[in-house]
């Protein structure tokens, strides 16, 4: 997939498909922080090992007063592999998007999907 910058894939794809990871296990007042960039660079890596000819791009925001990593993809289809990965639900918190969905960052999520990189995407069922 082909990785673009947040304000890029907002111009290009403005009803694009969004998946939403709320980091749970960092605090509202660490924004920029190491270890939040550090979720965001696992995302992505997850998306970017799976086959797609689809756009994506992430970002992290603090707009609903906590930390969350945006994923848009171009594809539906992308959105829903990391959606399924993820185990992410529907959600309207997001206008704008054709579809959003949302999930839990928290210490098991994470370690499940740094086992899928090292495994070949396959994750076990926690």
């Amino acid at each position: 997939m082909r990785s673009l910058s947040w304000p890029a894939f907002l111009k290009n794809f403005p009803q694009g498909h969004l998946v939403t990871a709320v980091a749970v296990d960092v605090g509202a007042d660490e924004i920029g922080s190491r270890r939040l960039r550090e979720l965001r660079d696992l995302l992505h890596r997850v998306i970017g090992r799976r086959t797609s000819s689809g756009a994506f791009a992430l970002t992290v925001s603090r707009a609903a007063g906590f930390p969350e990593i945006l994923c848009g993809f171009e594809a539906q289809a992308d959105a829903d592999a990391l959606a399924a990965v993820a185990r992410a639900e529907q959600t309207d918190r997001y206008p704008g998007f054709a579809s959003q969905r949302l999930f839990s960052l928290d210490t098991a999520m994470e370690t499940a999907l740094r086992a899928g990189l090292l495994s070949e995407g396959d994750i076990d069922q926690r």
